[in-house]
């Protein structure tokens, strides 16, 4: 007699699990460092794949499906083989002759704040930010880059590197 209200309790319950933040903070930048020194080959693959110079803008998966390739498919389909990544966006740096790759493992968050950790090839040396900003740079990735996170929470928008190599960088940002 009372079956149907649980159903509908439980159904309820499940959904709004699903659209709330339950806590779970994801990745973080030394696990997206992590995922490159487990696999800098799948990352040179990368570079190989798509080797630049690149005149626009492009992502894989493309955003509209219109756009997408069957290369593009079955790029990200071998690199999910190998870590998890959400998608790869390839831009020039600002008419410099250079390119940046910035390969997405994960975002996350609820209503307006949002996590992205991601991995950036950049052809251009990143530099450290001044002091007070929301901006900082590591030269290797080490529990410095959670503490300047966490000292830094609640001052969002905020995004820290560290370096891995001459051209890869781990990347966090809280928007």
């Amino acid at each position: 007699m009372h079956k149907p209200f649980f159903i509908s309790a439980a159904l309820s319950s499940a959904l709004l699990t699903i659209g709330c933040d339950t806590g779970d903070t994801g990745r973080n930048i030394l696990d997206a460092a992590a995922i490159y020194e487990a696999n800098p080959q799948a990352f040179a693959t990368i570079r190989q794949s798509y080797p630049g110079p690149y005149r626009d803008f492009v992502r894989v998966p493309a955003r509209n499906p219109a756009n997408a390739t069957r290369e593009g498919a079955l790029f990200i389909k071998q690199l999910r083989k190998d870590f998890p990544v959400e998608f790869v966006d390839f831009f020039p740096l600002a008419g410099a002759g250079k390119d940046e790759i910035d390969v997405v493992i994960e975002r996350y968050g609820a209503n307006t704040s949002w996590t992205v950790i991601s991995l950036v090839y950049s052809e251009l040396q990143l530099t450290p930010a001044n002091d007070g900003s929301n901006v900082a740079l590591f030269d290797k990735c080490d529990e410095r880059s959670l503490e300047w996170l966490e000292a830094h929470h609640g001052t969002e928008p905020i995004s820290v590197s560290c370096r891995i190599n001459d051209y890869w960088y781990a990347y966090q940002s809280v928007q």
